[in-house]
């Protein structure tokens, strides 16, 4: 069994192994393809270095605002 978060409906979601459709093994994660009950099949990533990678991101100062064009 398996506890997802759906992302359509935001909801906790028990369901059985035989639901997981495929997975796929990255160089820095895991990929679970998982029928959910909402009816869509949703990919949940897995993986040390796919969470170092998204916590970098998250860390990573703000882009610069975009100057506006003056005397264009």
């Amino acid at each position: 069994m398996l506890l997802i978060t759906c992302p359509v409906t935001r909801t906790d979601e028990l369901v059985a192994d035989r639901r997981i459709r495929s997975v796929v093994n990255h160089p820095t994660h895991i990929a679970l393809h998982v029928e959910c009950p909402c009816g869509g099949v949703h990919v949940y990533r897995t993986g040390r270095r796919w969470e170092d990678r998204r916590r970098a991101a998250a860390q990573a100062p703000p882009a610069h605002p975009a100057r506006d064009l003056v005397d264009a």
